[in-house]
């Protein structure tokens, strides 16, 4: 789950770019990966959607996850042969409200997961709320990422997310492992930026991704994002070897 209360702290570039730098390593190494939209702002699904149409290949948007909540089908979509996406929608808040109606309510989302095929890593863009859907994420992961940037509204925020981690895996008797935090859009330094920087690097991060502007933006970030994915998997490797 790709978590933090605060908004605009890069959840969703964290997912986008996490998957593609996950899909293949300079190894030659292929993993399949599934990217799932839990906002009912849909950002990942319309920047999936605008790259498609980008390259004249659109993509399919519809049914989302708010159909699959609902008790529809789950539909998983192919974006690349080893990317796989299930999209959201507005609709989303409104099948929240009815599965926070219901008891319990905690695992919606896992049981839509079951339904899909097995995949090397599911990526699980959150909405930076604490409501029923955020509890239904970390219901249904392992692993939890925190992205932050370098100040005082998003340490908070990650402080908060750090809580209702440890709370949720408390009531549900689970495991859910912090992988730590990520950096994001790290610019021209301040003092202010220093001091929370400095906090989020003791509490644990596994990169730092600039702040760009201009036409080779996206491949710069990209970039910034290989050596994340490679601590990341060093991470989700060491933790498997200790766990036999």
């Amino acid at each position: 789950a790709i978590c933090n209360h605060k908004g605009g702290s890069g959840k969703t570039t964290t997912a986008w770019h996490l998957a593609h730098a996950l899909n293949a390593d300079d190894a030659g190494t292929l993993r399949r990966v599934l990217l799932v939209d839990l906002d009912d702002q849909a950002t990942l699904t319309n920047r999936l959607a605008h790259q498609a149409a980008r390259i004249g290949s659109p993509i399919e948007t519809q049914p989302t996850i708010a159909d699959a909540l609902d008790g529809a089908p789950t539909t998983v979509y192919q974006y690349t042969p080893i990317l796989d996406y299930i999209p959201a929608d507005h609709r989303l808040s409104w099948v929240a409200a009815k599965m926070q109606a219901s008891s319990p309510n905690h695992a919606f989302l896992a049981r839509v997961l079951r339904h899909v095929e097995p995949y090397d890593y599911v990526l699980l863009d959150c909405p930076p709320s604490a409501g029923i859907i955020m509890i239904n994420a970390l219901a249904a992961c392992t692993h939890t990422l925190i992205p932050v940037t370098a100040s005082e509204e998003s340490w908070d925020g990650r402080q908060r997310m750090e809580r209702m981690i440890a709370e949720i895996a408390n009531v549900l008797g689970k495991a859910i492992t912090p992988l730590g935090a990520v950096l994001t859009m790290r610019s021209p330094r301040s003092k202010n930026q220093d001091y929370y920087e400095a906090l989020n690097a003791q509490a644990g991060l596994l990169g730092a991704i600039p702040h760009a502007v201009g036409i080779d933006a996206d491949k710069r970030i990209y970039q910034a994002y290989e050596p994340v994915a490679s601590a990341l998997l060093a991470k989700l490797e060491a933790a498997a070897c200790s766990a036999n």
